[in-house]
């Protein structure tokens, strides 16, 4: 069954209307997203995006991001998108809102026009208790922070940039690690 989204205006805010994913994506719509860094001292959690994902196939991302399913608030979305794709189950008040921008993607087949939640959360688990989502997640790895802000403002194929986020994450961060 197709997931719907609220369909948003160009400010983020839902307009009524839901959709499927596809017709969203197909049209351009404005639509909602949220994203969780993790964070273990001078460690961010990254997975690998599985090759057949519609976008950044195969490429290292930030924890866990994923669409709002119709209804949902974008702290419901990221902790339920947390335990499909890596089994992790936080309690709501771990998390730690960072903030939100917008993003415009253009793919070969669709165009993804969402404003992106951001949200921030302290793990110190063993990466061999995930249990990942086959068809979402490859791997995960942790990765210094300081080496994934140089690949991804470098412009390394390799990771998703999530330029849109950095300023929101890195505030966060400073104040998490002193």
């Amino acid at each position: 069954m197709e997931e719907y989204f609220d369909v948003c205006d160009a400010q983020g805010v839902p307009t009524g209307v839901a959709l499927p994913r596809s017709e969203v994506h197909r049209q351009g719509l404005w639509h909602r997203s949220s994203h969780l860094w993790v964070v273990d001292g001078p460690r961010v959690l990254l997975q690998q995006r599985h090759p057949s994902k519609e976008s950044d196939p195969g490429r290292w991302d930030i924890a866990v991001a994923g669409h709002l399913s119709a209804g949902q608030s974008p702290l419901q979305a990221i902790l339920r998108e947390a335990h499909e794709e890596l089994g992790l189950v936080f309690p709501p008040d771990s998390l730690t809102f960072l903030g939100v921008s917008a993003k415009e993607y253009v793919g070969r087949d669709f165009v993804d026009r969402e404003w992106q939640y951001q949200f921030g959360a302290l793990w110190s688990g063993n990466l061999d208790t995930l249990v990942l989502q086959a068809d979402e997640v490859v791997a995960v790895r942790w990765m210094p922070v300081d080496e994934y802000r140089r690949a991804a403002m470098a412009g390394d194929e390799a990771y998703v940039g999530r330029r849109e986020d950095w300023g929101n994450f890195e505030a966060w961060y400073r104040t998490v690690t002193g």
